[in-house]
């Protein structure tokens, strides 16, 4: 059986900004770091065997802080298919200036189609999942990390669950927050999602 833990990036400037970033590259703010950090001590003890990260710099400074408590684990790896959807013209906006400057977007799911320039559901979730497959392939019996994004993330759950890109629905990722899943063949079970007890120390 192969344990898995999907982990979404900590928090970055632009999360902070409240701007959408997709393939643009912001990186981790002084909160971000600390909740990396919050998020190592948590997984200190656990038998992490290796981390795949998007090359991100979000994700891969959160991935780089939770190695680094991992003395055993080999070297991080980087997959692209794990970067966050293309957003295309939406890149850098509010979600304010995105309604402003595309009104034409509003009343329906942007997310099936994706935004202008950018990449749909479908290819969303059919790059995450061929991602994870070949991850799980490559290591059956062992405890995998994957830090992502909250859009991959969920494109993948969906896909998992079997529910069509054009019905998209929203799983909880908050920075930091983490699903957890065994494998086994075919079998896949979900044992927890959008955990992130391990900020409350964080907490107002």
């Amino acid at each position: 059986m192969t344990f898995l833990y999907l982990i979404r990036h900590a928090r970055s400037t632009w999360n902070a900004e409240g701007r959408m970033q997709g393939r643009a590259d912001p990186p981790l703010d002084e909160v971000g770091r600390a909740q990396a950090q919050a998020l190592a001590v948590h997984f200190k003890d656990e038998p992490i065997h290796i981390v795949y990260s998007s090359p991100l710099i979000r994700a891969r400074e959160t991935a780089e802080i939770l190695v680094a408590v991992h003395s055993a684990c080999p070297p991080l790896k980087f997959d692209d298919r794990l970067m966050e959807r293309h957003l295309g013209e939406w890149t850098g906006l509010t979600g304010d200036e995105a309604r402003d400057r595309f009104p034409e977007q509003a009343g329906r799911d942007w997310r099936i189609d994706g935004p202008p320039g950018g990449e749909s559901q479908t290819v969303l979730a059919g790059r995450a999942a061929e991602a994870v497959g070949d991850i799980l392939a490559a290591h059956p019996e062992e405890t995998v990390a994957i830090v992502s994004h909250g859009g991959t993330l969920n494109a993948y759950l969906a896909h998992l669950l079997g529910i069509p890109p054009e019905k998209p629905v929203g799983f909880r990722f908050g920075n930091t927050g983490v699903a957890r899943l065994s494998v086994r063949g075919d079998h896949v079970y979900l044992l927890g999602l959008g955990d992130d007890w391990h900020l409350n120390g964080m907490r107002n």
